[in-house]
């Protein structure tokens, strides 16, 4: 990053929050396992000890770089990694069975919606004895919300971020620009100023529809997030009271789901999950789609970049203010069934080294972790990123809260987006749908506040968190 960028994104205030979920795998699915070869095979034979990595998230390209960084770990560290990968479709129930049977890889990355099931099984271990003293090499975003989150949610600090995505609004810029709508990043928008542009992209006649609607798994995210802008960013009361579901909470919920039931998104949109949402926005049939910053790279190699830009998330309507989750897509996670936590740390520090993130990220459209990237140009003030940076910055930003501690793998993968599709297709109404989501919720967390008597309901992390 330039460094006036750096000084106010990393020496100033950050903050990050993390949703998610998981899919089911197919029995007797095993992980696809490749050792890391490195040149100085034959000198450190010997002294080489052995660890297992697995990525839930695999490609090609993902593959390639980590084979490539644990060939460069094996000649600093005589150690050699086993690559392991479990497509993401499958991740979530393949290492509960590694889990359950005690197999589980050295090193794994994660999805922070699993933490409250691993932590409560034991299946990873906690990092704070290993990062003590070295707080100041992370950014803010990382130190003073992800690992504050952790140890307020779990009691202690688990994941090390593989990096950092900021949601945005990415808009067919040629579209707006044939409606005469005129869009400003540094001044942003309201969601109803939002709701607006969607439906002056939306024509039909040209194939134009202005969202990329999400109505498949993850539906009910961008949607809470919606509702917590109408809530103060929170979720719950400190007695695990829903506060979702309102007579105001249900309007909402009727709003953004009339993005699809008027017609400013394709019918099918009501089964798209993120590929389909992004194909569709690349490929011209949608005007605008809201997601990380993981998106940027996709666009550049697909669109002309007076074919699209990025805005920031909408203020609320209601406060002024930005509600947006940052995400850790993945992070690395020492596993609780690992016979050398110490080399295990030593990976997950290579691996985070900068030199090291700062091609990952590039790779995956990531913000790095580490304060020492000062100098690197792609994370500078313009350009395709600095919409989402500059939300980093905003002092109107506040990260709204996670659906909660508790294990909540399943309703993500069913109830939460099943109910809202029910509800698209006419079979329930909006009260009746979003009342069962949120009366599972409250259950839930009454539950957890009940088992765990020291434990207290998140809240909203403003930018000026500490």
């Amino acid at each position: 990053m330039v460094k006036k960028l750096m000084s106010i994104m990393l020496a100033a205030v950050m903050s990050v929050s993390v949703l998610a979920g998981c899919a089911a795998t197919k029995p007797g699915t095993q992980p696809t396992t490749q050792a890391a070869t490195s040149k100085a095979d034959n000198t450190v034979a010997a002294a080489t000890e052995n660890l297992r990595f697995i990525d839930v998230s695999p490609s090609p390209r993902r593959q390639e770089y980590f084979l490539k960084t644990f060939e460069k770990f094996k000649a600093d560290n005589g150690i050699t990694v086993a690559y392991e990968s479990v497509p993401w479709d499958e991740a979530a129930n393949k290492l509960t069975v590694l889990g359950a049977s005690k197999q589980l890889p050295d090193v794994m990355t994660t999805w922070a919606g699993w933490l409250g099931q691993y932590t409560s099984a034991g299946w990873v271990l906690p990092i704070d004895k290993y990062i003590k003293g070295t707080e100041d090499q992370y950014t803010n975003v990382v130190t003073d919300i992800v690992w504050k989150s952790e140890r307020q949610l779990y009691g202690g600090t688990y994941t090390v971020p593989d990096g950092m995505m900021v949601k945005g609004v990415y808009v067919r810029k040629d579209w707006a620009q044939e409606a005469g709508i005129t869009l400003d990043p540094d001044k942003g928008w309201t969601y109803d100023e939002y709701f607006d542009v969607v439906k002056m992209l939306t024509d039909v006649s040209k194939k134009h529809y202005g969202t990329s609607y999400r109505g498949a798994r993850g539906a009910f995210d961008p949607l809470l997030v919606y509702l917590e802008s109408l809530n103060g960013g929170s979720i719950y009361a400190q007695d695990g009271t829903i506060l979702i579901n309102s007579d105001e909470s249900v309007e909402g919920f009727k709003k953004w789901t009339n993005l699809y039931l008027a017609g400013y998104a394709p019918k099918d949109s009501i089964n798209w999950g993120f590929t389909e949402m992004v194909d569709n926005f690349t490929g011209g049939l949608t005007g605008t789609l809201i997601n990380d910053s993981e998106v940027a790279p996709t666009c550049e190699a697909n669109m002309k970049p007076e074919q699209w830009m990025v805005m920031p998330m909408p203020k609320s309507t209601k406060d002024g203010k930005i509600y947006n989750t940052i995400n850790s897509p993945y992070a690395y996670t020492i596993s609780g069934n690992t016979k050398d936590a110490d080399s295990a740390w030593k990976l997950i520090e290579f691996l985070t080294r900068p030199d090291n993130n700062i091609e990952y990220c590039k790779m995956g459209g990531l913000i790095p972790i580490k304060k020492d990237v000062a100098n690197d140009s792609t994370y500078g003030t313009s350009g395709a990123y600095s919409a989402f940076v500059k939300q980093l910055n905003n002092p109107d930003l506040v990260v709204p809260v996670a659906y909660g501690p508790f294990d909540y793998t399943d309703m993500h993968q069913g109830m939460l987006h099943e109910e809202v599709q029910k509800y698209l297709l006419g079979q329930v109404d909006a009260k009746t749908a979003l009342g069962k989501i949120t009366a599972e919720l409250e259950s839930r967390m009454k539950k957890y506040l009940s088992d765990h008597k020291d434990a207290t309901v998140e809240t909203p992390k403003a930018l000026t968190s500490k």
